[in-house]
């Protein structure tokens, strides 16, 4: 074998280790990519087989969380929780396909006939270019909660129901003896009288096999979902849609939050009620070009859920929407994918912890549950808060949020007692309970004195008009403590005779009647009519005005809460407060000082006039003659003054005879304090077309205070020594009231969530 050359061996020792650095990067290449294959196939596998599953990213606005609203004692009373709605994209829908896809929601949902026929014509109709949003087939889909009262759903058997196609209403099977399981009701004949229903909570019970509004046969189902409020059974429709979205790759479930009221009809004009935006609500928030709200936005429309909207509503941001294979859901485990869409965070609502005590709160309404109409206000004179602010009839606030159907909005409409008006913060004559405005300002202005004599024969004859008391009889001499204390109209017709409209009007004015209270709902502030006031209104003026005026009749109005107010005013010592609902506002669980609250202000009203209308306000009620005398409280000081406002109201035609019996009677008012010494409560009563404020007014506000020293003992015990003295009629007192055992807070019963 041939030696090789010098130059030979340099260049294969050269080639050589060229080779081997060749052969190492390939292996290094190899073991990099086999690495790679290893990082991406089983260490991350799962990972990007989710991103192999992604068909289209996009992002879409997100709404924030609603504040909630709380008592005192941390009782939720609005919160929030999940609403379903099914949709269907009708661009995606082929022609051949429309009668499938009606088809199998049908089979899935309980849909009338003419339900089904107008998803039919929706799907096939045209679409116009562009078009991209979806139809709304269902809201409100059956998911954990109770459509009906929002109560959430227990599982239980299979429970046989039928529907009826033609007028969609849903038939359970007629419980033993015919009794309501719920309400325990007789059940009552309905239709053509071959069905029933319960005529409390109206559930509807069938056991033939034709409905009996319309004579077509109803279909037989199983639910499995029963209510333990309201008795009724429902079936998961969320569930069941989403099991099936695999045939229906052109429907979509979407979830919205709606509102809920835990305690339906307690606090139900308080807190208000939301519903879906219009129009009207978008105009004025159009900036550059740009709504602040989305047509699939909810708004608060009464109560705080409306005055208090901006700060319960937080700021709205973004979420990233990811569809995969069929389904359209939020994305929250691809990192690298929410990190290049940079969504806006959303910012949660405040929440607000409002002065209520829930506890009293029962107890005005079962108070008011023998009366058709009225309102309950309970002030703290400490501090402005507001510990009662009842208003009946009532309504359901979830009903309204959403869930309005036509039956309900029927029902309310045809309602003689105007369910929806909060009577609290509405105006009414305040009758005799205006009396402390004429004596406060005849004696402010030097016309009359607390010794000012008048003698009352039971009329006084004014203008060619005689104008009587309501003691036909007459109450005799009596000076102006006994006239507060009997509520002589005589006394004060002169009152108002000597005092004129004007002054009337300021003195009122003066002392807090006509203004806002404060308080964080809308309210009306009634009418304080001046000479001026009947000019503009083209109505002849007559100088006897001022003597109906006096004792709060004619045109002067007020609401329970400004004499709720005004009494809080005087049991102070003459310095008026400002109302408010608002203990606390709350930013994740941490409070927030509630800025802008004033301190109150005062009534002008001199020492001497005062003492004046606390011995007669605190007679009326510890004194024999006094007009809420038999309502007075065992071991507690209580000061009042009762009101019979004449107030008939024309019958409409087709009236039944007992609300024509009902718009004739009088308002019945009664305003109270206590302790008199060292006032903790302020309770006004105001009960519509009720009739004598004594015998109807006072004895609910009467046990609205029995619950108050029950709960608070403390409160109700006066200074050592000091007991009215009167003289021979005095009031007998007895034992300060004990303390009772702890009363339940924080506890949902269903008498608190039933109708009033």
């Amino acid at each position: 074998m041939a030696r090789l050359s010098l130059g030979q061996s340099h260049d294969a020792t050269a080639f050589s280790g060229r080779n081997k650095v060749a052969r190492a990067a390939v292996l290094a290449g190899l073991m990099m990519l086999f690495a790679r294959l290893l990082l991406v196939q089983a260490v991350r596998g799962e990972r990007y087989e989710k991103f192999a599953a992604v068909e289209r990213v996009s992002k879409v606005r997100a709404t924030a969380a609603r504040g909630l609203i709380m008592g005192p004692g941390g009782d939720v009373l609005a919160r929030n929780i999940e609403s379903h709605r099914l949709e269907v994209l009708p661009r995606r829908v082929k022609p051949e396909r429309v009668q499938p896809v009606a088809d199998i929601l049908r089979s899935l949902l309980d849909m009338t006939d003419s339900e089904y026929k107008g998803l039919i014509a929706e799907l096939r109709r045209p679409l116009p270019p562009r078009r991209s949003k979806p139809l709304v087939v269902r809201r409100g889909l059956v998911s954990t909660h109770c459509p009906y009262d929002s109560h959430r759903l227990e599982l239980v058997g299979e429970v046989n129901y039928s529907f009826c196609r033609t007028c969609g209403r849903t038939y359970e099977q007629p419980p033993k003896r015919h009794i309501c399981p719920v309400d325990r009701k007789k059940l009552v004949p309905s239709g053509s009288g071959d069905g029933l229903h319960c005529p409390v909570c109206a559930r509807e019970f069938l056991d033939k096999e034709t409905c009996p509004y319309d004579d077509t046969p109803v279909s037989r189902g199983e639910h499995i979902l029963h209510c333990a409020m309201c008795g009724r059974t429902y079936n998961d429709e969320v569930a069941r849609l989403r099991s099936h979205l695999h045939r229906l790759p052109e429907a979509r479930v979407r979830t919205e939050i709606q509102r809920e009221y835990p305690y339906r009809y307690l606090a139900s004009h308080v807190l208000g009620y939301m519903s879906r935006v219009n129009r009207r609500d978008m105009r004025p928030f159009v900036e550059g070009g740009k709504s602040r709200f989305s047509l699939n936005d909810h708004i608060g429309r009464a109560g705080l859920e409306r005055t208090l909207d901006a700060m319960l509503r937080g700021v709205d941001g973004e979420q990233v929407l990811v569809r995969r294979r069929g389904s359209e859901e939020e994305t929250r485990d691809l990192e690298d994918l929410l990190e290049a869409m940079k969504p806006r965070p959303t910012v949660p609502g405040l929440s607000v912890r409002l002065t209520l005590d829930l506890e009293l709160q029962r107890v005005a309404k079962v108070a008011m549950k023998h009366v058709h109409s009225g309102a309950v206000v309970a002030l703290d004179p400490r501090n402005g808060k507001v510990r009662v602010m009842y208003s009946k009839p009532s309504f359901d606030p979830n009903a309204w949020s959403g869930r309005l159907t036509p039956e309900i909005k029927a029902r309310v409409d045809a309602s003689y007692f105007a369910p929806l008006l909060n009577k609290a913060v509405h105006p009414f004559p305040p009758a005799s309970t205006y009396k402390i405005v004429a004596a406060a300002g005849a004696i402010e202005h030097g016309l009359a004195s607390r010794d000012t004599r008048i003698w009352c024969p039971g009329h006084y004859e004014y203008g060619g008009r005689r104008f009587r008391c309501y003691k036909r009889q007459g109450h005799g001499e009596i000076d102006m403590v006994q006239a507060l204390e009997r509520s002589c109209d005589v006394y004060f017709y002169k009152l108002g005779e000597r005092l004129g409209l004007e002054r009337l009007e300021q003195q009122a004015r003066r002392m807090g009647f006509g203004e806002h209270t404060g308080i964080e709902i809308r309210e009306r502030i009634g009418r304080l009519p001046t000479k001026a006031w009947y000019d503009k209104r083209k109505v002849r003026y007559f100088p006897g005005f001022a003597l109906s005026t006096a004792v709060g009749q004619k045109d002067v109005t007020a609401t329970p809460l400004q004499l709720a107010r005004v009494f809080a005013g005087l049991a102070r010592g003459g310095h008026l407060p400002d109302v408010t609902l608002l203990e606390t506002l709350q930013r994740s669980g941490q409070p927030i000082p509630v800025l802008g609250r004033g301190k109150g202000r005062s009534m002008g009203l001199r020492p001497g006039t005062l003492a004046t209308l606390h011995e007669g306000l605190e007679r009326v009620v510890a004194r024999e003659y006094g007009t809420a005398h038999r309502h007075r409280l065992a071991g507690v000081r209580m000061a009042g003054k009762t009101g019979t406002a004449e107030a008939p109201q024309r019958a409409r035609k087709g009236m039944p005879k007992s609300i024509r019996r009902w718009l004739k009677e009088d308002h019945a008012w009664f305003a109270s304090w206590a302790p008199v010494e060292a006032p903790s409560l302020v309770v006004v009563v105001f009960v519509e077309h009720g009739g004598l404020g004594g015998a109807v007014a006072a004895p609910i506000a009467k046990r609205i205070m029995t619950a108050w020293f029950k709960a608070h003992p403390e409160l109700g015990r006066p200074p050592e020594g000091d007991r009215p003295t009167y003289g021979d009629d005095t009031a007998t007192y007895g034992p300060v009231i004990p303390p009772p055992s702890a009363l339940r807070t924080s506890t949902l019963r269903p008498r608190d969530r039933g109708p009033p």
